[in-house]
């Protein structure tokens, strides 16, 4: 790190010259930056301590059984998934949809149980060489890498470096953040309530991290910031039995506490004996802490994703790496990679128009192209990939090895995507970058107030669910276009997925005409929903044009549709295949 004195000046020299855009674009760049290196090096340990366990014969050689090796996963994943459940839907913002977060936890657990006992193996440990350089990982750890370098290099520029580096082990993850302390005071003995003694309180806390503070006592005390009444530098303050005394900093508001804890002192006022009972709640001094510690989690997760299937379905793995690595290599994939990288460009710069709204359009236009450019890729692949091989005889050659037809239609689906995936990953990391940089260019460009690098953060941020909602959306049409490349050629795919397409965003509107007119259309708009997928989910645009953020119960409600989905298209295509003669 460069010494702080350093960082102040070249960042007064840039306040300096009037403005101090440079360093509100560079700052979430580089907290971006933190958490990608977080989350390596959370990896890094995790999976290192993984590789020394596998020096112990009984862990190490646990997997080498394939039967063996899925019952531990399966058990341990289960012990994961339920202390997930217990831990976070309690926690649910709302309870009513709370049940929603269940089957995202579920396969959390489960893939957090084949990542530790195929984390362990010893092939593993010797394969992870091989494991980072191979396929898709290493154009998705090259995009994390550029990222992170951005970041870094632009450390000497950034603001809040180190108050963001000491908030993070202030981030409340397996926790709400409320600390209960109870402080038990002896009578003042009915003497003089003015002469009773200030007692210290004995607790911690950190009044920069305070969000809400609760106050309550069973008889009137005073808090005081010192032993001494004729040293106090603030008044005291009463709080009485029948009125809790309570402080939010979302109100700037200050709690009666001194910055030192040992400072805090209470009076007991009355005979009897008082217990004060103090509810704190914090939340990180720099609150963009706790996207750092998300996004270090999901990079950690992603890694997990890897091990367990590269691992745990070697066959299937082998087929995906394959089909990723020939539609990456299709030309149609680098068009469609530098269109979309050259477009969200030009979306950065372009005068929208629309009196204050650039930023909500770049951020709407942006995901949707990132989609719609998925979506061609996923469609054509799954006609080129899998209709063609099966037309030409190639898909023979495949299942004469010791793979089975549901192995190949996993592993092409699989293959499919993982190469949408190194699409939205690529662009996606050009759309952040002009995200945080949009807010500052039309400020420049307009008589609107200097922003401030914290509306640079929360644009990229409410850019990534939306972006993993579209991927979702991506993975039904791709679903639909692997079943239907089993009997179908790619035109009547493609037009076939357009329709699903154009259908699917229409299914919700249909159901509700339906249910306010007769029988007859009632009956067509829940055949429609059976039949053809509630892509509506996946659309938030209305969430983005509000300026909302996204909630997490929302996306996790769409991943449970998206699972069933995959999972019954998925029969689908098996039913397809399995008579399909390739002979």
């Amino acid at each position: 790190m460069l010494p702080l004195d350093f960082s102040d000046f070249v960042v007064s020299g840039v306040l300096a010259q009037g403005s101090n855009w440079w360093a509100a674009f560079v700052t979430p760049l580089f907290v971006l930056a933190t958490a990608i290196t977080l989350g390596a090096i959370a990896s890094a340990a995790i999976y290192g301590g993984l590789a020394l366990l596998s020096f112990v014969a009984p862990l190490g050689h646990l997997a080498d059984d394939r039967r063996r090796g899925l019952i531990a996963s399966l058990l341990v994943g289960g012990v994961l998934a339920v202390g997930l459940c217990a831990l976070f839907v309690p926690r649910a913002d709302d309870e009513r949809y709370a049940y929603f977060l269940y089957l995202p936890l579920i396969v959390l657990g489960l893939i957090g149980g084949f990542g530790i006992v195929y984390g362990m193996w010893h092939r593993t440990r010797r394969e992870w060489p091989a494991m980072l350089g191979e396929g898709i990982v290493p154009y998705l750890l090259g995009t994390a890498a550029t990222l992170a370098v951005l970041g870094w290099v632009a450390l000497p520029w950034s603001l809040d470096a180190d108050d963001l580096w000491s908030s993070i082990p202030q981030v409340n993850l397996l926790s709400d953040g409320t600390q209960v302390f109870e402080v038990d005071l002896p009578g003042n003995g009915g003497g003089d309530p003015d002469a009773a003694p200030f007692v210290p309180a004995d607790i911690t806390y950190d009044v920069r991290s305070l969000s809400s503070t609760r106050i309550s006592t069973s008889a009137s005390v005073l808090i005081g910031d010192g032993s001494d009444p004729a040293l106090f530098s603030q008044t005291p303050t009463a709080v009485y039995p029948d009125e809790d005394l309570t402080f939010d900093r979302r109100d700037r508001e200050r709690p009666p506490l001194p910055a030192n804890p040992a400072r805090l002192h209470l009076q007991n006022r009355e005979a009897s004996e008082a217990t004060v009972r103090f509810t704190f709640t914090s939340v990180p001094q720099i609150p963009e802490a706790t996207a750092v510690v998300v996004l270090a989690v999901m990079f950690v997760v992603a890694v997990t994703i890897l091990v367990a299937f590269r691992q745990g379905a070697p066959r299937a793995w082998a087929l995906a790496l394959s089909t990723a690595k020939n539609e990456m290599a299709q030309p149609l994939y680098l068009l469609l990679l530098g269109m979309g990288i050259f477009v969200v460009l030009v979306f950065g710069f372009f005068p929208f128009n629309t009196l204050g709204d650039d930023i909500r359009l770049l951020k709407d236009s942006g995901v949707t192209l990132i989609m719609i450019l998925g979506m061609l890729q996923a469609v054509w692949s799954a006609g080129t990939s899998v209709a063609e091989e099966i037309e030409g005889r190639t898909a023979l050659t495949v299942l004469s090895k010791p793979v089975s037809r549901r192995t190949f239609i996993l592993g092409k689906y699989a293959g499919i995507m993982l190469a949408v995936l190194v699409l939205f990953a690529v662009i996606a990391a050009v759309l952040l970058v002009v995200v945080a940089y949009k807010p500052i260019y039309d400020s420049r460009e307009t008589t609107r107030a200097a922003t401030t690098w914290q509306e640079g953060w929360d644009q990229m941020m409410s850019v990534l669910p939306v972006l993993g909602l579209y991927f979702m959306e991506t993975c039904a049409i791709g679903a639909v276009a692997v079943a239907l490349a089993t009997r179908m050629p790619l035109l009547g795919n493609f037009l076939t997925c357009f329709v699903i397409y154009i259908v699917g965003h229409l299914t919700g509107v249909v159901v509700a005409a339906g249910g306010q007119s007769n029988d007859l259309v009632e009956f067509v708009g829940q055949l429609i929903a059976v039949v053809v997928p509630n892509l509506g989910l996946f659309n938030v645009q209305s969430a983005i044009d509000a300026g909302r953020t996204v909630p997490i119960l929302y996306v996790a409600a769409a991943f449970n549709y998206l699972v069933c989905f995959v999972i019954a298209i998925w029969m689908v295509a098996m039913l397809l295949f399995e008579e399909r003669d390739l002979a």
